[in-house]
């Protein structure tokens, strides 16, 4: 139930009208203060999902900018060896620990 947990906080910080303003106020921190992972971090990761192929096998580009980081996961824009673009969601390495 971790993650439901975190997303009923991403909830309750994004409905101001539902909530008492303390509780959306205290919530809202915690979506203001998610830093983005090291993209090593993000290779490190797509490797061991990938393994025993290499994700660069898939993946023509991964831009290491990423598009958004949340407290469970952060989104890449990214390519496929076809020529698709695509947008990869990776798990925080530290997402358990987390929840």
């Amino acid at each position: 139930l971790g993650s439901t947990y975190v997303k009923l906080g991403q909830f309750i910080a994004s409905a101001p009208t539902l909530f008492p303003p303390e509780y959306v106020k205290e919530f809202q921190y915690c979506l203001d203060q998610t830093r983005p992972i090291p993209f090593s971090e993000v290779q490190a990761v797509l490797q061991s999902e990938f393994y025993p192929k290499s994700y660069a096998q898939i993946f023509r580009y991964i831009d290491p900018k990423p598009l958004a980081s949340a407290s469970i996961a952060q989104v890449h824009a990214g390519t496929l060896r076809t020529g698709e673009d695509v947008v990869i969601k990776v798990q925080r390495p530290d997402a358990q620990e987390t929840l």
